[in-house]
Parts: structure tokens; sequence; C-alpha cells
């Protein structure tokens, strides 16, 4: 995963593009595939298509892990984190060795998971 460390932020960008940027949710979905657990790429392409940054309403992300997954009491690798707002990033994926995340910085960052922080799911 070392090569998604330090990608840029930017709406629509994935890590496997070559334009050095991602989205949380690209982000999760390269990881996902690495580990070897269901690519949701294809299911939710669809978004880019009606919605931009400033239109895509983000509590329908929490709406669809609640309707789409099952709720987790704690990290488990391959797990979708929804990570608070104050976190800057709506979405990380739990690794073996903490979580993998877009910082308040927009940079992709791997760090471990403090406690109480963001709730986890596991979506196939």
């Amino acid at each position: 995963m070392n090569d998604l460390i330090g990608l840029k932020y930017r709406w629509g960008c994935g890590p496997t593009d070559g334009s050095g940027y991602t989205d949380c949710f690209q982000l999760l979905c390269v990881v996902r595939k690495r580990m070897g657990f269901f690519d949701y790429t294809d299911r939710f392409a669809w978004v880019y298509g009606e919605y931009d940054e400033q239109t895509f309403p983000r509590l329908r992300i929490a709406r669809w892990l609640l309707q789409l997954g099952v709720r987790l009491p704690g990290p488990v690798p391959g797990a979708v984190a929804l990570l608070p707002g104050h976190a800057g990033a709506a979405l990380g994926i739990v690794t073996e060795h903490g979580l993998l995340f877009i910082a308040p910085g927009q940079n992709v960052v791997h760090a471990p998971i403090p406690p109480g922080m963001g709730r986890f799911f596991w979506i196939d």
C-alpha cells in the first residue's frame, strides 16, 4: 500500500488512473481489491455522473453503509471506515496495520486507528 501514501485528494480520481490523485471511495476500492475483497467501483460509478464534489450529499454515504453493510463493533482488515468530518475524509479502509485514508492535509496517509475514531462496516 506504500504506493498510495502521499496521493493527493481530487474528486473522481483513482489511484490507478496515473493522475497522482484519488478520492476516498476510489482509494478504498483499490485497497479492497488488492486485499482480495469485493471491488465496489462498478456498483457506484454512476455517482460521478450524477454528482460533483459540491452537490454530493455526504449523509448519503452513511445511509448506504447502514443499508448495504453490517456495522462492526470495531476495525477489521478490509472494513470500510466512516470517519467524522473533522478527520478530513468521509471514508477510509482498515488494513492489517491501521487505517488508510485522506487526511485533513488532503494527502493519503496510513496511521494507527485512534480509539473511538470512526464507525466500521463490512460490505460485500
